[in-house]
């Protein structure tokens, strides 16, 4: 009965690691797919990324609408 017990404790635990790594192989594939590697993104937007990074750190903060946002940062 203790050896049932333990194979249905290792099922459990290979079960678990495969669907990490299932899940973690997922997410690689999404981000390779969806966000570009660093240095496919133009330096002018990055600049103005870090320029609005440091404004909201000296508590200087603005609200945009979508179109504004796209127009001004993209």
């Amino acid at each position: 009965m203790n050896a049932l017990a333990n194979m249905d404790e290792l099922k459990l635990e290979l079960k678990n690691e495969l669907r990490q790594e299932i899940l973690t192989e997922v997410l690689d594939i999404i981000r390779d797919e969806f966000y570009p590697h660093e240095e496919k993104i133009r330096k002018q937007f990055i600049k103005k990324v870090e320029e609005a990074e440091r404004r909201v750190e000296e508590g200087k903060i603005s609200e945009y609408t979508l179109e504004e946002f796209e127009k001004k940062f993209l």
